[in-house]
This record gives structure tokens, C-alpha cells and sequence, in this order.
């Protein structure tokens, strides 16, 4: 089972992903309203909102993510010698 940290770096993945979407659906539901009032210019107004908190919640979810782990063994490049083939007359 996993632990409380990774279920909840998930869950705020999650909930940033759905907040990111529901933006991007606000406004161009706001858009299509064949009869703009005040709700439109909130809509309009909201998704950006919206938007910047989902985007927030992600840039704070992926920044206390555990760094990949590097391979134990370093590779050691080892140059080989370089002999020209000369030419035979």
C-alpha cells in the first residue's frame, strides 16, 4: 500500500488536472452564451482564476516529488586509441 504522501501528491495531481480542464470548459461555455449579462463577465473572469489554481496546485505537487534515483554504478568511458590506416604504394 502506499503511503499518505504519494495518495496525496496524487490526489492534487488530480485535482489540479480537473480544475486546469473545468478552466478551459468555464470559458468557452462563457463564450458561447448567445446572451451575454453579468454571469458571462464573471465566467470570462473566473476561468483565468480557476486556471492559475490549478496550475499552482501542480507546480506544488510536482515540486515535493521525490527526485529519480540514479543508477549505483557510474560508467566509466574509456577512450580508445586512434590509428590512422596509411596508405600502401
Amino acid at each position: 500500500m502506499k503511503n499518505s504522501h504519494a495518495v496525496l501528491r496524487e490526489v492534487s495531481s488530480f485535482l489540479a488536472g480537473l480544475l486546469i480542464g473545468l478552466s478551459i470548459v468555464v470559458l468557452v461555455f462563457a463564450m458561447t452564451v448567445t446572451n451575454p449579462g453579468n454571469w458571462q463577465a464573471l465566467w470570462v473572469f473566473g476561468a483565468p482564476v480557476l486556471l492559475a489554481l490549478g496550475l499552482t496546485l501542480q507546480v506544488l505537487a510536482n515540486s515535493k516529488a521525490k527526485p529519480r534515483h540514479r543508477r549505483a554504478t557510474q560508467r566509466e568511458f574509456v577512450s580508445l586509441p586512434l590509428n590512422f590506416m596509411g596508405l600502401k604504394p
